[in-house]
């Protein structure tokens, strides 16, 4: 009885091997997508023994890790420059040809001569008129008394 155990286990440990080795290939096969290599290589920084085991799989996982930051780098100076010529072609010259028309817009306005409001045009004619003098004040003659003037 003791015998058929440890032939179970046995059995249970061999089929748990072989699990894992089937597990272990199919990363080997899924070790391009970057997420999964980089937790393949948090999980064997983890544990030294995978480490040591699957080194070959670690290294491809710091491969793909490398390969994918260098294709995103690709994938923003394309941007970048996709970006930079359409300005070029499209942006700049759309500025331009606004900021011409908004100065025609401007000079011609300034040039038309249009009547204002009546507010504005009561105000240029308050500013016209000619100043009034303010009338000298009527100055009374001090009555003098009789009497010395200071002598």
């Amino acid at each position: 009885m003791y015998k058929e155990k440890e032939e179970r286990g046995t059995r249970q440990v061999r089929r748990m091997g072989r699990e894992e080795e089937r597990l272990w290939s199919e990363f080997y096969r899924t070790v391009g997508d970057p997420t999964v290599a980089a937790e393949l290589i948090a999980h064997m920084d983890q544990d030294d023994e995978a480490r040591r085991l699957h080194s070959g799989l670690y290294l491809r996982c710091r491969q793909s890790l490398r390969r994918a930051k260098e294709r995103q780098a690709r994938a923003h100076a394309v941007g970048r420059a996709i970006r930079a010529t359409l300005f070029g072609l499209f942006g700049w010259p759309l500025a331009m040809l606004m900021r011409c028309g908004r100065f025609c817009a401007g000079a011609g306005a300034a040039m038309m001569a249009r009547q204002g409001e009546p507010a504005e045009i009561r105000l240029t004619e308050i500013g016209r008129r000619p100043t009034r003098k303010p009338k000298p004040a009527k100055v009374e003659p001090e009555a003098r008394a009789g009497g010395s003037e200071g002598r």
